[in-house]
């Protein structure tokens, strides 16, 4: 198909062209017998004596018509040989980045992140705990002590070909989450964080892998902060002993007197600082490390 159309467009151009230099001469003849000619419109006949010139837009258009007819331009003809299509996938080299941390069910949300070099961001978001929990874990200063489980929870999403990695890390000052053993459990819900989970102490957590994913659906995991309090008490026992002489020959006295107390360190729940627990998380590329 291609071939025949290719001659037919040649043979057009070669008959356009023959056209074009009759046309041509014609024109030339007629300026050598009319010399004063003058141009006249199209759709005038020219004056008596007068000799048309011929315009060369008119050819032009004349020549373009014809290839276009052999061509078969025009009654759903048309003017290309070939087509070229070209697909492919569309890929986002970043994406979106999503992290969140905090209460269960309502998360704080990172609204800033700060770069820390061409390969990585960070960011970080922070939940407090403290003064409501302190009644519960000092229990009264009972001897049995006290223990409380904290649950949180982390939304995170990176699309693109980034991974995210984030850190837990607690700080704790003072009062009775101070005088206590806190121990950060990574739970497979907020319903298993409790004071006697079985689950393994973590701090750190990769959610999303450097592969590749377009996912819209963020990923969470909860973490469990349990904190457990033993009161610091002790018991001491002290003897006071007197000797004395009497008068005369009534020899020495003596008497002696044995008590013991129980003492213990004691906090004020409603004085309970708060204390913090920061997620950090980082974005990297694909062959670095988090």
């Amino acid at each position: 198909m291609i071939l025949p159309r290719l001659l037919r467009a040649l043979v057009a151009v070669l008959a356009v062209g023959v056209i074009a230099a009759a046309v041509g001469r014609r024109a030339r003849a007629g300026a050598v017998t009319a010399p004063r000619a003058e141009a006249v419109a199209a759709d005038d006949e020219p004056a008596p004596g007068r000799a048309r010139r011929v315009r060369g837009p008119h050819v032009l258009v004349a020549a373009v018509l014809a290839v276009a007819v052999v061509l078969g331009v025009g009654a759903g003809g048309t003017f290309a040989l070939w087509r070229d299509a070209v697909t492919g996938t569309v890929r986002m080299p970043v994406g979106v980045t999503i992290f969140g941390a905090g209460t269960v069910g309502s998360p704080t949300y990172a609204t800033t992140n700060a770069v820390l070099d061409a390969n990585r961001n960070r960011g970080s978001v922070t939940y407090s705990f403290g003064p409501a929990q302190a009644t519960a874990l000092y229990n009264s200063n009972s001897s049995a002590g006290g223990s409380v489980a904290i649950p949180m929870q982390v939304t995170s999403l990176q699309q693109g070909h980034r991974g995210l990695a984030y850190t837990v890390a607690p700080s704790i000052s003072g009062g009775v989450f101070g005088s206590s053993t806190v121990t950060l459990y990574k739970v497979t819900s907020a319903a298993a964080c409790t004071t006697s989970t079985t689950s393994t102490a973590a701090s750190s957590s990769t959610p999303w892998s450097s592969a590749y994913t377009a996912s819209t659906t963020p990923s969470t995991e909860y973490w469990c902060l349990v904190a457990k309090y033993v009161p610091t008490k002790w018991s001491h026992t002290d003897t006071a002993s007197v000797t004395a002489t009497g008068p005369g020959t009534s020899g020495s006295l003596s008497a002696s007197s044995t008590w013991t107390a129980t003492s213990a360190i004691t906090f004020d729940p409603a004085l309970e600082p708060t204390h913090t627990v920061t997620f950090t998380f980082t974005t990297f590329r694909p062959g670095t490390t988090p």
